[in-house]
């Protein structure tokens, strides 16, 4: 099972949302501007969604909606136009995964269908290297 405290799920939500809104200043300068605007929307949507679930309802209702919503999305290869907006939130639900401590692989294996969320509900990384008690200390 995967453990996080609510505090620091929403401190790490909040600051990836406060990322995405830096990223709508307007800046005319910057190539694909339109792009990158619309790509920073979507990902502050998100964010706030998530954000809004985790503080009413807790974070098994946001894992549900992150889940159910990337599984979704159009699957899309490296190089593949895709809508920005689409790319935004499949980034922003990527992070949350990553925050609440589920791999890259087994999300890939959520949105090709190929697992379902409670697998990944389970899911326990496996840590090459053990740490002894005494190396702690010392």
């Amino acid at each position: 099972m995967i453990q996080i405290y609510q505090d620091d799920l929403l401190r790490a939500l909040k600051r990836c949302k406060g990322i995405a809104k830096q990223d709508l200043l307007p800046n005319n300068f910057i190539p694909q501007s339109d792009f990158r605007r619309a790509h920073a929307e979507a990902r502050r949507e998100t964010y706030t969604k998530l954000i809004d679930l985790v503080e009413s309802e807790g974070i098994q209702a946001a894992c549900v909606f992150a889940f159910s919503t990337y599984q979704s999305l159009p699957v899309f290869s490296p190089g593949e136009t895709v809508d920005s907006a689409v790319q935004g939130h499949a980034q922003a639900l990527e992070m949350f995964f990553n925050v609440i401590g589920i791999a890259g692989e087994q999300v890939q294996a959520l949105h090709n269908g190929n697992s379902d969320f409670s697998q990944l509900l389970a899911y326990t990384p496996e840590f090459t290297e053990e740490i002894s008690s005494q190396s702690l200390v010392n």
